[in-house]
């Protein structure tokens, strides 16, 4: 008789070596379902990005720049947040926060006065501007990079790396003014001021998020330095695409067709009264400081008190979800608001937020945790939107970026002063709670007495 053929005695052996093939096979059948489901949903993400003409206007082009910058954006605040906060005890970590408030805030002594009207007078050359503010934080994350790649901080790393944060908090706060002066001159046709805000906040809604992961991955597998390495390099591509935004994106003497259309309203000059935009600006900065405060208040809070005996960390992921899952809902409603008055608006979202900050200090607790930070969040992004539409309607273009760099100034200062706080009442969510509440039925008495007695404004 003959022996058995290979292939018979292959078939003989056990059954687990066996195996290897089919898990291959199912390996790879998952990894090429993965890549075909990433394909189409790229290729509907750019097919949504391109619609209502922004492909022809350059709206689309700064979305995909605006998306890229703050992915770069996350690589470093990752690299940065594990380094310094969430790697020591909270009572280290509070020293080190109230330092890093007081850094966020320096950059804002520089915008209002100096790059404000800087960017104003030379505002026919924002391309180069914001790939600029790319540039030099590309170079800067390479900066902190190295600072953070020994095993402790040395007194050369330290004098290195918090003049390349704070120079990093410029670049990007330099960038923000100046893509949100730009909006108006790349807005098509087809979609209002709020609209093409909201489409820039959703990609600063998910590219972030995406990034977070991905740097997280990397810190961990080869460290923040290849971290703020591929950051920098996702800078030097947006700095890239940024010169390629097309020509009237800079602004100049010309006016668009759309800019003269009469929905525009009267336009105000700087030091002008706006009632219309001092309503949004003070609405906006009250949810601003709530968002300073729960970000630093809660987490401490969450920390120190067991939420339903859940582990700090599922109770943090709760916190961390509720804000990303409120301003991605914010996002959203905030493009279906233009048509709702503005004070009206106003009173309502302070109205909604407050009730919710005291729901939480009386029912402490997860749904609340969770449902305040939603809350918190989403309220935060409509009124954002709501600001910044305001000020590109109302507000002439020569001083368009001024009046953005005074704005941003405002609100960052209304976050670092919540933050402040935060880090240092106790961490008894009934007393802080009611101080956020209370803070916030003062804003909406401001913002009913500004709807009632409110002057007409003055057209120039």
């Amino acid at each position: 008789m003959t022996g058995p053929t290979a292939r018979e005695t292959e078939a003989s052996q056990p059954s687990a070596p066996g195996q290897a093939a089919p898990v291959r096979s199912a390996t790879a059948q998952l990894a090429r379902a993965v890549v075909t489901t990433t394909r189409s949903g790229l290729r509907r993400l750019r097919t949504w990005n391109n619609s209502s003409g922004a492909r022809e206007s350059g709206l689309a082009r700064l979305v995909e720049v605006h998306a890229l910058q703050v992915a770069g954006d996350a690589f470093v605040t990752v690299a940065l947040a594990g380094s310094l906060f969430f790697s020591v005890s909270p009572g280290v970590a509070r020293p080190r926060i109230g330092l890093y408030l007081i850094v966020t805030m320096a950059p804002f002594a520089v915008l209002a006065p100096v790059l404000g009207p800087l960017l104003d007078h030379f505002r026919h050359g924002r391309r180069f501007a914001i790939a600029a503010t790319m540039l030099a934080r590309a170079t800067l994350a390479l900066v902190i990079g190295h600072a953070l790649a020994g095993k402790t901080l040395s007194t050369t790393d330290t004098l290195a790396l918090y003049p390349a944060a704070l120079g990093v908090l410029v670049g990007q706060r330099t960038y923000s003014i100046a893509r949100s002066a730009a909006v108006p001159r790349v807005l098509p046709r087809g979609l209002s001021l709020v609209q093409a805000n909201a489409r820039l906040t959703i990609a600063g809604v998910f590219a972030p998020s995406i990034a977070a992961s991905a740097a997280l991955a990397i810190t961990k597998l080869g460290g923040h330095l290849w971290a703020l390495r591929v950051g920098a390099l996702i800078y030097v591509a947006a700095a890239l695409l940024a010169l390629r935004l097309p020509r009237w994106a800079d602004g100049g003497a010309e006016v668009r067709r759309h800019e003269q259309r009469p929905r525009l309203g009267s336009a105000f000059k700087l030091g002008q009264p706006d009632p219309r935009v001092g309503a949004a600006l003070r609405c906006a900065s009250a949810l601003r400081w709530l968002s300073g405060f729960l970000l630093f208040y809660g987490a401490f809070v969450v920390q120190e008190h067991s939420i339903g005996g859940l582990p700090k960390a599922v109770a943090l992921s709760a916190l961390a979800v509720g804000l990303g899952a409120g301003n991605f809902a914010g996002t959203i409603i905030g493009a279906r608001t233009a048509s709702v008055p503005p004070t009206r608006l106003n009173v309502a979202l302070l109205t909604i937020t407050a009730a919710t900050t005291l729901f939480t200090a009386l029912d402490f607790g997860l749904l609340t945790v969770f449902a305040v930070a939603v809350v918190s969040s989403a309220t935060a992004a409509v009124s954002k939107l709501g600001l910044d539409a305001t000020i590109q309607q109302r507000v002439d273009e020569s001083v368009r970026t001024s009046t953005f760099a005074r704005s941003e100034t405002t609100l960052q200062l209304a976050w670092v002063v919540g933050g402040a706080i935060g880090i240092t009442l106790p961490t008894d969510e009934i007393i802080g709670f009611l101080v956020a509440t209370s803070a916030l039925v003062l804003a909406m008495l401001t913002a009913s007495g500004g709807r009632r007695g409110a002057p007409a404004p003055r057209p120039t």
